[in-house]
């Protein structure tokens, strides 16, 4: 039905617009933060609707509700409806606030109270299909303006000719972050498992503004695509499939021989031609001291200065904080000593049979 979208991205996007504000919004401002970032019509106005309905369904389940909503045109099912199927499966990792803000909505939670306050049980509530005023508007092909980072993730694979199965999967998760206004903020982790990796999960986290959730979303996999994707590509998926995207050089390790898989490194804030390889060599030599298993790990590197001051120092090592490695970013020079600069690199460790 709706070709090119992925639940994944959209609904956590609707979701923030239910839940931003000290004060929970009305249908309208919730419309306006939607649309007004880009979300179109047909989407946001599902999203509007389904999202309630499909919260206070989770919330109180054992009330019988009816499998369709009724509008001048006729009945819509819901089973049919791919943001209903798609915000009910979603409704069952809600916290407490966002039931808060997101199941008081509909009108189906209204009718629920109004009856138990009127001594009814809720095993015996048979709810009557909820009418629209309107028609729903008609679907659009196409991402809805919000793209989805796992359909997208999936995609650059197939590019590479790299299929998944029950061992080796991708999972994208979208972040909604605090924006000026008229911006928004998309923080998408991409994660990968592989039989051949140290920890079950390898994540790698970008971060994009914009005045809409494409601009938004597409930085951030901009970003991935430049950096990450293709260490993992060549690293991890098929050694050999990127091989002008990466850098390989040998590692001797004390727990054996490892080749080092970079991306490009990503350089923010400035024109400068700048390198991370001085503080990245001394934190493989810091890492001589960490184990390492003879499994596939990652190492991302993220740091960033102002005037020559230390303001981010991320380094993670299998997704995880190293401690050891930020203390060696930290005695380590700025690369500019003024004006802001943030470096990042990314890689793997792939070991090397004897």
């Amino acid at each position: 039905m709706i070709a090119s979208w992925g639940p994944d991205a959209a609904l956590e996007v609707g979701i923030a617009a239910f839940c931003v504000g000290e004060e929970p919004p009305s249908d309208d401002q919730v419309w306006e933060r939607l649309t007004g970032a880009g979300v179109e019509p047909w989407l946001a106005e599902r999203l509007l609707i389904f999202l309630p309905m499909a919260y206070t369904r989770r919330l109180l389940p054992d009330v019988s509700y009816p499998d369709a909503v009724v509008g001048p045109g006729g009945r819509v099912v819901l089973s049919e409806e791919p943001v209903f199927v798609a915000a009910s499966e979603r409704a069952r990792q809600a916290d407490r606030g966002e039931f808060e803000r997101i199941a008081v909505r509909s009108s189906a939670f209204a009718v629920i109270n109004q009856a138990l306050n009127d001594g009814s049980q809720m095993s015996d509530l048979q709810l009557s299909e909820p009418t629209l005023g309107a028609d729903l508007e008609p679907v659009v092909d196409g991402d809805g303006g919000v793209p989805s980072p796992q359909l997208v993730f999936e995609g650059f694979l197939r590019e590479h000719g790299i299929s998944l199965d029950e061992d080796t999967k991708v999972d994208t998760k979208l972040i909604v972050h605090p924006a000026p206004a008229g911006m928004v903020m998309a923080q998408v982790d991409f994660a990968v498992a592989h039989p051949a990796l140290a920890k079950p999960w390898l994540v790698e986290s970008f971060a994009g503004f914009g005045a809409t959730w494409r601009e938004a979303i597409g930085r951030a996999v901009h970003m991935f695509s430049q950096g990450a994707l293709h260490p993992i590509v060549d690293g991890l998926f098929s050694p050999g499939a990127a091989p002008d995207q990466v850098t390989r050089e040998r590692y001797e390790h004390p727990d054996g021989v490892f080749e080092l898989v970079l991306g490009a490194q990503i350089t923010l804030f400035t024109d400068a031609t700048l390198s991370a390889e001085p503080v990245l060599d001394r934190l493989l030599e810091a890492l001589r001291a960490e184990k390492l298993e003879r499994k596939v790990h990652g190492l991302r590197l993220f740091v960033a200065h102002h005037d020559g001051g230390l303001l981010n120092n991320e380094v993670l090592l299998d997704s995880e904080p190293w401690p050891a490695g930020e203390v060696v970013v930290a005695e380590s020079p700025a690369p500019l000593p003024e004006g802001r600069v943030a470096l990042r690199v990314f890689g793997l460790l792939v070991p090397v049979d004897a």
